[in-house]
């Protein structure tokens, strides 16, 4: 009967775990933390309704192993059911968005299938012989420019969707990043070497590659760069013939700027991989050559195109925010995490705002140099002097409240980024300005004789050699914060000698590595989702698809990571290119209809929140049906054009037999005669398209609810269920003879050879067993910082006997107290300790030996918890004993039955303590007893393991265990190193940190979430530095007045070679330029009746584009390297390319 009872009531309890706020009719106290042969003989189980116990004696399952062997009650139904309802209302805006835009695609596509007009999807109603070009702009008359539109737009939500999962649902946890120094290097030195051994190519080639590819454009792609690379004239001077360069072997080409990228995003992508801090200055340049760039191809674009047009700046910032603007919506992110968006944005108004004003002289000798000096002026008194005109400029944009990406505020942190490369963009614009120069100084150089040439060329190395190892000896090895504070004034001098001898030949120009070439080409997609679909926690964790296995992980994660990194390049160029035409009206109205769309998805978002009616029916019955009307409405506005026009060419394909239609295949054939005979409609291929489109998005939506709930979590504090599994852990012995251990103490130590190994020398860290993703149970080492954020503020108090100082001194030694717990003889050990490790935090140990120690203690702190009297209550209570009860006060009936008194006591109080504070109480089993190293004769006659292990089911019995808020299993971390104990009780101090860590991790629901603290943001302009900033404001101005794009480096070839003073080749470097461009003399002294020749030129090019093309619609992939420093070739008169 007893059995039976207890079967039925584990069973009923079980069940009820399955229902929110189910009423447990009995509270079950075996052990979850317990192995299944450690059970205690006699677990009981408590009714509250009678308010009596029932001692069972059969060592059956415990409520663990059940929850282990039967997880489907680790995750509650209804968070599994409603697991949206943490989502933010922007991402579920995005669901229902996408969620209709992929019921429309997929209606669509089930509509032309089933009426045999697939084939026709991508060509023009109106000529259906002409393939749909997906550059065109958008024509919502058509039924094949909705469709593609609507295709890519489903293709981009599917990827949203498919990073979210990545984030907040993955297959298995997210894992800690590594960092090995010989791995980084490694990779980094694989792929360097891989680049240049095995793709290292003429330019030329690699421009045939990619007109093959479908990437490469047209021949011929109008005016370059600020940088006359389209001379077709040989120019002579008295010492030898100047070369005319190409667009493939000139200075800074297309090719050696996406190299350039390319590397470079390779070691910022791998230093976020592994958490590389120790190249972080190394990193921080690399960001600063990206900030150049953007202020060198934006500046050579507005110079020699002359467009300022609102379609043009609209489509630049297209390329730059498309992408993030919907990565913070699906995510519910701040803008500033991704900051080099929000970088490259600022810095390109900057450059738009600095061009367009007086742009009709921008092409006079000296008012774009005034202009750039101006700039330079504000520059210097924004951010090198403490004004307060940058606070007083961002005050309405920006605040100090904390957000994602930004903890001191999003003020601060704009300051702080912005203030990192605050002289980047103007030194970029200023190598712009004199490239013309800069690319005739080298072909002067090189027209003279191979002395003369060497010496001149050696002089300038030389000199920048010389500053470089100054700076490479000095601000690169400062330390992390010292060195962000030199960074705007020196990480110019490695950027401008990385270009000089990059350049220094015709070779090394005509040259590039191709795979990072390709790897240059989308460095914006790449950094944008690298948080979230190859690292993810915002980049602060690993995504995981094979555990266990970390490289081939990193090989499987990576290649989807660059597939579809590369997929979401081409789609914001083919939408950009749809929805931003060359034309005001098109572009206005396609934004204004995406910003009203958006609105109202959020508006419909905002309000079913309001409601609490998140879910995935309520989300999927809105989509279906917004799905509908946009169906409905696609239908009625270009179904019966489009297929009247379908109809018209399939009668003319009827009456030439075929034989003169050569342009349509086979199979389109086919799929017209398939539906030659019908001309109307069934209603079968009516009525299924939204139907087949419904049952798209139940799959998508089962597919997402599969991996919501059984697969893990995004990274957050651990759920109550994981009780059952904390203590459920091994040690896991390492062998530090290996290759990798051997390299590390080497390069640290200096260190030649191990002399302890496996089998003997092993070491052991203390390792959870796997759990299952579903369990969302991903433990793992907290250090010093995450316990900061986690205890800060809170008071914790440790009450028992040696044992429990013992785990007291491993938690302070994770807090950051190496010391705490080191062997001192001398010191005192029966004494109370008090540590206050940061802040207001104080933990503390009482001595309490004994469990009548131990209640007298909690009876005071409950006391003054209760009268307000004495220090704050403790926010955690930690209490462990009973090997000294076993020892001294457990010899007759009377001690025991005493003990057992007091037990019960103590039970009491501690529930008492967390019924009236709050506080969580937790109750630390004894360690295992190593019984032949016991030292004393009293210890091996009443404290060995045997007598231990009865001890430990007495305090289970009296109903400790059921009392506290969470058990630490003592012999589950002891057990299988019980020879290491020296005396029999205690172990290593190392033993007790796999303690710490369990406990640590246990007070992710012990503990409430920790309020964060309002930190105040350092003062706006406490990095500004007068002195370097003027340094910085000469520099420009020597750029300015003496024509040098090196900053006056140039000079130091004037000393061995005649004529090559850059000052001196300013006439004939931009004469050249400003003829190609169609400048007049008149134009560029600064004429200023009528428009330029420049202006009339650029007229006459877009009319001819448009006669040619039909359509004022830009080539996709001309602003790649404008916008983000990619020194594109600008197409001014250009077809439209894919």
């Amino acid at each position: 009967k007893t059995v039976g009872t207890y079967i039925l009531l584990t069973t009923y309890n079980l069940q009820c775990l399955k229902v929110p706020k189910c009423p447990m009719a009995w509270q079950i106290s075996p052990l979850p933390w317990r192995r299944r042969h450690d059970i205690p003989p006699f677990p009981t189980i408590v009714s509250p309704t009678f308010g009596r116990r029932i001692a069972i004696s059969l060592p059956i399952l415990t409520m663990g192993d059940y929850l282990k062997e039967n997880d489907s009650f680790v995750q509650q139904d209804d968070a599994k059911s409603s697991f949206l309802v943490d989502a933010t209302a922007s991402t579920i805006s995005m669901v229902m968005l996408f969620g209709s835009i992929i019921f429309t695609t997929s209606s669509l596509a089930a509509r032309l299938w089933l009426t045999g007009m697939w084939s026709w999807r991508n060509r023009y109603a109106g000529d259906p012989n002409v393939m749909m070009d997906k550059s065109q702009p958008l024509d919502t008359t058509s039924l094949p420019s909705i469709y593609s539109l609507l295709y890519y737009w489903t293709v981009f939500g599917l990827i949203l969707l498919y990073s979210y999962i990545c984030e907040n649902h993955p297959p298995f946890f997210h894992e800690e990043k590594t960092y090995d120094r010989d791995e980084f290097f490694f990779w980094t030195i694989l792929v360097v070497v891989f680049a240049g051994g095995h793709s290292l190519r003429r330019n030329e080639v690699i421009k045939k590659r990619n007109k093959q590819g479908g990437g490469g454009g047209s021949e011929e792609r109008g005016a370059r760069g600020v940088d006359a690379t389209r001379l077709q004239m040989i120019q002579k001077d008295g010492n030898g013939i100047v070369s005319t360069p190409s667009p493939e072997n000139e200075v800074l080409n297309r090719y050696q700027t996406e190299e350039w990228k390319g590397w470079m995003q390779f070691t910022f992508l791998l230093y976020h991989y592994m958490h590389a801090m120790e190249i972080y200055n190394g990193i921080r340049v690399m960001i600063t050559c990206y900030i150049w760039m953007t202020g060198f191809g934006n500046f050579s674009f507005f110079y020699t195109s002359n467009d300022y047009s609102l379609p043009r700046i609209l489509q630049m910032l297209w390329r730059l925010n498309f992408l993030v603007f919907f990565l913070c919506l699906t995510h519910g992110n701040s803008y500033i995490l991704y900051y080099i968006c929000p970088l490259h944005t600022y810095y390109f108004l900057m450059v738009y705002a600095v061009m367009s004003i007086g742009k009709d002289k921008n092409y006079t000798k000296w008012w774009i140099r005034i202009k750039l000096g101006v700039l330079a002026l504000i520059i210097y008194i924004m951010w090198d002097c403490d004004t307060g005109i940058f606070e007083w400029m961002h005050a309405m944009f920006l605040s100090d409240e904390p957000v994602a990406g930004a903890t001191m505020g999003s003020k601060w942190e704009w300051y702080f980024r912005s203030y990192l490369d605050h002289w980047s963009t103007l030194l970029g614009m200023l190598f712009a300005l004199n490239y013309p120069i800069i690319s005739l100084f080298y072909r002067k150089l090189e027209s003279r004789s191979n002395r003369r040439q060497w010496m001149g060329k050696a002089a300038v190395a030389a000199g920048m050699i010389f500053v470089f190892l100054i700076w490479a000896n000095g601000p690169l090895m400062y330390s992390k914060i010292p060195y962000n504070s030199t960074n705007p004034y020196f990480g110019v001098i490695p950027l401008i000698t990385y270009i000089y001898l990059r350049n220094l030949t015709p070779s090394m120009r005509s040259y590039s590595m191709e795979l990072l070439h390709e790897i240059g080409k989308t460095t914006l997609e790449t950094y944008l989702m690298q948080h979230h679909i190859w690292l993810t926690s915002n980049s602060k964790t690993i995504l995981v698809f094979l555990p266990g296995w970390p490289r081939v992980n990193l090989a499987m994660v990576t290649y989807f990571y660059v597939i579809l990194s590369r997929k979401l390049h081409k789609l914001t160029l083919l939408l950009r290119g749809m929805l931003l035409p060359n034309d005001k009206g098109a572009c206005i109205n396609s934004l204004v209809g995406m910003a009203v769309t958006i609105a109202g998805f959020y508006c419909t978002a905002f309000l079913l929140e309001g409601m609490d009616m998140i879910s995935m029916v309520t989300v999927g019955i809105v989509s279906v049906i917004c799905g509908v009307l946009l169906y409905q409405t696609v239908m009625d506005s270009s179904w019966s054009v489009f297929r009247k026009a379908v109809n018209e060419m399939k009668e003319k394909a009827d009456e030439d037999h075929g034989d003169e239609y050569t342009t349509t295949s086979q199979s389109e054939r086919s799929d017209h005669s398939a539906g030659q005979d019908d001309k109307d409609e069934t209603v079968y291929s009516k009525l299924c398209p939204p139907l087949i489109g419904s049952s798209v998005l139940l799959v998508l939506g089962l597919i997402w609810n599969s991996f919501a709930t059984e697969g893990a979590s995004a990274i957050g504090r651990l759920p109550p269920v994981c009780d059952a599994f904390v203590n459920d852990g091994m040690w896991v012995p390492i062998d530090g003879c290996n290759e990798s251990s051997r390299g590390m103490a080497y390069r640290n130590f200096g260190v030649a050879s191990y002399g302890t190994c496996a089998p003997h020398g092993n070491s052991y860290v203390w390792a959870w067993k796997t759990q299952q993703s579903r369990s969302h149970c991903r433990f793992g080492h907290r250090n010093e910082a995450k316990l900061k954020q986690a205890l800060n503020g809170r008071e914790i108090v440790f009450i028992g006997d040696s044992m429990t100082r013992y785990l007291y001194h491993a938690s302070m030694r994770a807090m950051g107290i190496e010391d705490s717990g080191a062997y001192d003889a001398t010191g005192p050990k029966h004494a109370d300790i008090r540590n206050i490790p940061w802040g207001e935090t104080p933990i503390n140990f009482k001595w309490a030996p004994l469990a009548v120690d131990q209640l007298n203690i909690l009876k005071e702190i409950n006391q003054q918890a209760t009268d307000g009297t004495g220090d704050r209550p403790p926010d955690l209570i930690f209490l462990g004993g009973g090997a000294w009860d076993r020892l001294h006060v457990y010899a007759t009936d009377e001690d025991r039955q005493s003990h057992a008194t007091t037990l019960k006591d103590l039970g009491h109080e501690m529930r008492k303590a967390q019924e009236d504070y709050g506080a969580a109480v937790v109750w630390f089993i004894p360690t295992t007893i190593n019984s032949q190293a016991l030292n004393t004769e009293e210890k091996r006659d009443h404290m060995r393991e045997e007598d231990m292990e009865a001890m430990r089911a007495v305090y289970a019995r009296t109903g400790i265990l059921s009392s506290s808020s969470f058990v630490i299993d003592g012999p589950a971390f002891t057990s299988s190193r019980v020879a290491e104990s020296y005396d029999g009780v205690h172990y290593p101090i190392s033993v007790y940190s796999a303690g710490a860590q369990i406990l640590f991790n246990a007070m992710d629901w012990l503990l409430p979430p920790a309020t964060v603290e309002h930190v105040t943001p350092p003062r706006i302009g406490k990095m500004a530095n007068p002195i370097l900033g003027m340094v910085m404001l000469i520099l420009v101005l020597i750029g300015l007045v003496c024509f040098d794009g090196f900053l006056g480096f140039s000079y130091l070839a004037s000393l061995f070679v005649k004529g090559v003073m850059p000052h001196n080749l300013y006439e004939e470097a931009f004469a050249a330029l400003h003829k190609k461009i169609g400048i007049t003399a008149s134009a560029a002294v600064g004429t200023p009746h009528g428009p330029s020749s420049f202006e009339q030129h650029i007229d006459t090019t877009r009319s001819n584009a448009t006669a040619v093309n039909g359509t004022h619609s830009g080539n996709v992939d001309e602003e790649i390297a404008a916008l983000l420093g990619h020194r594109n070739e600008v197409e001014l008169a250009s077809q439209p390319s894919n």
